[in-house]
């Protein structure tokens, strides 16, 4: 038998003192009447809490409730004094202050826009402790095979899980599911709190969240590499210290716009010999349940932004992961739960919704009127669908969606160099990336090199070659490709190789040392002609380019605007040294509502978007309505609504 308490607090108050009450008396009695004692002082408090541990052993012998909720007592005592007068609140939030100089530097890079890295994306055990990478693989192997244990998330009515590693091994790992009503009433009865706490309170508690977590990258980074294919240093990058900075930029974000007036001020309006004075308060009112619908690919790194931007404005946030991804998330959400529970704060603030790839609960959830924010990153099929949903049903909604990115090469200075940045950005994570180039538009006539015109045919031939040397690269070829994480994707290549189309390059498996089942190939290269642009105008998600010949540059910036406008883009690169082309570049691609980046070479690529700096999106095209963070990213997250006192 099990009780799903939906108001639990007041019923666990009114339950711990009917049962208190029983044991109390027995053992009173018992001691009474076996002589133990003939005078009793009693501390009321001490005596209370001692008897609600008994309850709690009463409870786990008798399985009336489940696992979590031995872990709420402390909910109801958040205004417990201590013998300094003040309460645990005010404790817990005096010891976070700390944090106050990470919010101070994260609110300045957000507005210098200068280089800013809270946590360090090296993997070292010089940085992270010289056991962490052993010890977090083994937390991580710790996990397979059998329940997920942590969460504190009331009301699971039952388990799912259906994760495989694309490296080649069942996760063989459960998870408790939640009815979508258990994920809102828990999300309700958490809202009443937390959006009571000032903004900075929130900030510091949120980032003590974060620092927590972070204990978590090595573990976190398996999860990923496990679930979405990464190679290792990718994954604890992407989930770990680069999510992590991307949820702190948003906390940052959330404080500026949210402090950016003062909260009441006293209003007087001269009239001639008269004047009117006003009190008058200014509330940020929060929308209310946040659903963060995670991909399959990116599930730190697209999902905890939105989340990060709800939390920060009063929302409470519920995690959808995708259902063959769902490790990496649940590990980031049981460790914010712990923080919070710690804290004397709910857990269910953050919430984790699972479900089966049969019996999917998104729309459910999205469609559900307590959820008044989405965020969403995946297909744009999905992607309209909820954003139809949520111009139906008065929801504000944050998307990124499918977007066909474009690269044009017309003058380089050394095209070794730029072929070597191309290739690299093309392969990475075997082009499951969202910024990942796809469209190489060339002049057909070729491409200038310091001044000597370079032949189409062999800016094509060097191009597949640099692809050769890095895929071939028996150090760094491997973890650089990853897995496709779906295998959909491979059937696309396979679908893509029977296109009319010039093979440059064939797509073929590639070995993953210590993964003999790893589904891993190599990335395909085709020619198509500029008319065929019913394939090259589409996504083709995952290692799969296409070199398109083209009259001049400024018929190819023609193209990648025009399909920048109709389709979407989240990433553009331009290759030219002649100035006044690249001014005609920047403002077309610009108004035509993609991001642009000039002549990238070494180790920087367009496939990145830097925390503090790069605003990832733009929310000006079809690829997604959002870009985080801006500030329409945080503000679109709350209303200020105002109350006005006469005074005298």
């Amino acid at each position: 038998m099990r009780c799903n308490f939906l108001n639990y607090f007041h019923l666990e108050f009114k339950i711990s003192i009917i049962f208190g009450t029983i044991i109390l008396v027995f053992y009173l009695t018992k001691f009474v009447l076996h002589g133990k004692i003939k005078i009793i002082k009693v501390d009321t408090y001490k005596m209370f809490n001692t008897q609600i541990s008994n309850l709690f052993i009463l409870c786990k012998c008798v399985s009336l409730f489940e696992k979590p909720y031995f872990c709420n007592y402390k909910f109801n005592n958040l205004q417990q004094t201590s013998n300094q007068g003040k309460t645990i609140m005010q404790q817990n939030f005096e010891a976070l202050s700390s944090h106050k100089t990470t919010l101070e530097q994260a609110i300045n890079a957000n507005k210098t826009r200068e280089f800013y890295a809270h946590w360090p994306e090296a993997p070292s055990g010089k940085i992270y402790g010289e056991t962490a990478n052993s010890d977090g693989q083994a937390d991580f192997q710790a996990k397979l095979n059998k329940p997920f244990e942590g969460l504190l998330q009331l009301g699971a009515n039952g388990t799912v899980g259906e994760e495989s590693s694309p490296f080649g091994f069942p996760l063989g790992i459960t998870y408790p599911s939640f009815s979508v009503e258990t994920l809102v009433n828990n999300a309700t009865t958490a809202q009443i709190e937390w959006r009571k706490l000032s903004v900075e309170n929130r900030a510091l508690i949120l980032i003590e969240c974060l620092e927590r977590a972070a204990k978590h990258f090595f573990e976190i980074g398996y999860a990923t590499m496990h679930t979405c294919g990464q190679g290792f240093v990718m994954a604890f990058q992407a989930s770990g210290p680069h999510a992590f900075d991307r949820a702190l930029e948003a906390i940052a974000m959330g404080v500026t716009c949210l402090e950016g007036f003062n909260s009441s001020v006293e209003w007087t309006k001269p009239m001639g010999r008269i004047s009117v004075t006003l009190h008058k308060k200014f509330f940020a009112v929060p929308k209310g349940i946040n659903c963060t619908i995670g991909c399959s690919t990116f599930p730190l790194w697209n999902s905890l932004p939105g989340m990060f931007a709800s939390l920060i404005t009063g929302n409470v946030t519920i995690a959808k992961t995708h259902p063959k991804v769902t490790l990496p998330m649940a590990i980031f959400v049981a460790s914010c739960q712990k923080t919070l529970a710690d804290l004397g704060l709910n857990p269910h603030v953050i919430q984790i919704a699972t479900d089966s790839s049969a019996s999917p609960i998104t729309f459910e959830l999205a469609e559900h009127q307590s959820v008044k924010l989405i965020d969403y990153t995946g297909s744009s099929a999905i992607g309209t669908k909820l954003e139809t949903i949520a111009a139906n049903n008065n929801k504000t909604i944050f998307t990124e969606k499918v977007g066909v990115n474009c690269a044009v090469i017309e003058s380089v200075e050394n095209l070794d160099v730029v072929l070597d940045n191309l290739a690299f950005g093309m392969t990475l994570y075997s082009g499951q990336m969202c910024t990942a180039p796809q469209n190489f538009f060339i002049p057909k006539n070729g491409v200038i090199e310091n001044g000597t015109l370079i032949p189409l045919e062999e800016v094509a031939r060097r191009f597949s070659e640099k692809i050769d040397a890095l895929v071939f690269n028996e150090k760094i070829g491997p973890g650089t490709l990853g897995a496709l994480q779906n295998e959909n994707t491979l059937k696309r290549i396979e679908s893509a190789q029977t296109l009319d189309a010039k093979t440059l390059r064939s797509s073929e498996e590639v070995n993953q040392p210590g993964f003999e089942r790893s589904r891993t190939v190599s990335p395909l290269l085709l020619q198509l002609k500029p008319t065929q642009s019913d394939i090259y105008e589409s996504e083709w998600f995952g290692p799969i380019g296409f070199i398109i010949p083209v009259d001049n540059f400024e018929k190819a910036i023609e193209i990648i605007t025009d399909s920048a406008s109709k389709h979407g883009s989240l990433s553009t690169s331009v290759y030219t040294t002649d100035v006044s082309k690249q001014a005609l570049a920047e403002e077309a691609i610009i108004y035509a509502g993609a991001p642009v980046a000039f002549n990238f070479t070494g180790p920087i690529w367009v496939n990145q978007s830097a925390a503090f700096s790069d605003f990832h999106g733009t929310g000006a095209n079809p690829a997604g309505s959002a870009a985080f963070a801006d500030m329409s990213f945080v503000c679109n997250r709350y209303n200020v609504i105002g109350s006005r006192i006469k005074v005298g």
